[in-house]
This record gives structure tokens, sequence and C-alpha cells, in this order.
């Protein structure tokens, strides 16, 4: 699906568009748009490709959710993928890529994100009923700090498994079966931090006014900084974690040991017994053989 928020003569406007001359004559009588495309199929991806003329290529690779580590400059546009994450039971990538010009801004994402960007619209259009008017870089700064927002969850959900988890491991540290959820969750959170990191670059780029065609006033600045201080925030409990989950295996490894122990404390009173019966058994038999 494709929505386009347009902006002209300070009024906010959306709407679904699906074809190439709608977007083409909207393109023509606003001050600037946002086009924010939902899991595109192949037609709407020739709609965006051929109105920005962007490679189907980079496209492609957007909607396959492939993530940069830093952004990526073009012929006269900036690609930019933020990692947004979610986590119930596993992890779930799912990265919203903005290509921004000049005058234009598209973003690109799963439907599951939706709710996040109907919040960054409607603050939006608050914005401009007390200002009367905005650029593309109010709508890549506060996505950068709803994403942040959203990750935050992501960790706490994290957190709560890796307790149940450490809980389990309490209970029974022998079961194999926390052995596997450590060394998943163990992986998941190498992911984790790698993801983080690469947002926090982005942001730190936005706010050093490195990446062409963002705009950065006063309140935007304040905005990125307290993302920014969030996600190392996130990075520092990332770090907790794995020494968490190194621990449990710690925990594992002692209860392998103590099984061990009595398994072999049991193995020797087996041993002694067999051996007093040997002993029995053979004086029994050489007092019946005289």
């Amino acid at each position: 699906m494709i929505r386009v928020y347009t902006v002209s003569r300070k009024e906010l406007q959306s709407g679904e568009i699906s074809s190439s001359e709608t977007l083409n004559n909207l393109g023509s009588k606003c001050d600037w748009l946002w086009i924010d495309g939902s899991d595109l199929d192949e037609s709407e991806t020739k709609i965006v490709s051929s109105f920005f003329r962007i490679e189907e290529k980079t496209l492609n690779d957007i909607t396959k959710g492939k993530i940069s580590p830093s952004y990526e400059r073009y012929r006269d546009y900036v690609l930019i993928s933020i990692p947004s994450v979610e986590f119930e039971k596993k992890l779930r990538v799912h990265p919203i890529s903005m290509i921004i010009k000049e005058r234009m801004l598209i973003t690109l994402r799963d439907k599951c994100d939706t709710p996040l960007i109907g919040k960054i619209a409607e603050t939006l259009g608050g914005y401009m009923v007390e200002n009367g008017e905005a650029h593309p870089s109010f709508v890549v700064n506060r996505l950068f700090r709803e994403i942040a927002d959203q990750n935050s969850k992501a960790m706490i959900s994290l957190r709560e498994l890796i307790d149940e988890v450490e809980e389990k491991a309490l209970a029974k540290p022998w079961d194999k079966a926390i052995t596997h959820s450590v060394f998943r969750l163990k992986k998941e959170v190498n992911t984790l931090r790698r993801l983080l990191w690469i947002e926090k670059e982005l942001m730190s780029d936005v706010k050093e006014r490195v990446i062409p065609h963002v705009q950065l006033d006063e309140e935007a600045r304040l905005i990125l900084t307290d993302a920014i201080g969030n996600v190392e925030r996130e990075l520092e409990f990332v770090d907790s974690y794995s020494r968490t989950l190194d621990s449990i295996l710690r925990l594992q490894d002692l209860g392998v040991i103590h099984r061990l122990e009595r398994t072999l404390i049991y193995l020797t009173i087996m041993l002694l017994l067999l051996n007093v019966l040997i002993i029995i058994g053979e004086y029994i038999l050489s007092t019946f053989l005289r």
C-alpha cells in the first residue's frame, strides 16, 4: 500500500494512491511530499521507482529487509535503513528505510509499523497547526525517536525472557533444554547489540549534520540527543544481559559437575557393596569347602 502525505500552503493532506499519474500530479502541486510504502507489491514498487528515479534493485533490497551499517548516498538522494525490532519469544527485525531528497521523502516498511507511522503523521499535523510549516527532516528526526522508544519495549520483553530462563536454570541446572535456550538468546543478544549500534551511529551522523538533505533545528537536536542517550543505555543493558546468560551457563556447568559428583558417589558406594558381597561370598565358599 502507498499512502502520500502532501504539504501545500502550510496544510497537511493524505490519501492512498495506486498510479504513477496520481503521484505525478500531487508532486507538481505541493511544497513537499512524504510517500509511505507498506509491503509494496511489484506494481507499487515500479510506481515509486519511476517517480523518484530510483533503481528497482535498490528498492528490492529494501523490501527484502537489507540493513546498511551507515547511510548510502546516491545521485540525488540518500538512503537510510533504521533497524526496528520487537521481541515476543524471539527477536524479529523489520527495518524502516528512508529515501530522502530535497523536497521528498519515502518511508518503506513492514505493515506492523503502521501505528508508529500514524503517530508521526499525527505529530506532524499538530506541529503544522501550531507552527504553519515543516520540513521533511521533521519526519526523519521523529522517526528516529519513535523507533528508539519502540526498541526499548523489545528490551523489556527480552529481559523478562532471560529472567524466566534463569529461574528454570536455578530449579533444574542440568536441563539441556535450558542450555539450548541460553545459546539461542546469546545469538539474539549479539544481533540486538549490532542493530542498536547501527541505530546509534545513524542518529549521531544526523546530529553532526553529516547526512545530506536532513535539516536539524534546536528542537530536533534535543530530540536526537535524548534518543542517542536512550540507545546508549540500551547497549549497556545488552551487555548486562550477555553477562547474565554467561552466568546461567556457569550455573549449568556447576549443576552438571554436582550431578556427576553424586553419580560418582553412588558408583563408589555400589562398588564397596559389591566388594563386601564378594568377600562374604568367598568366606562362605571357603567354609563350605572345608
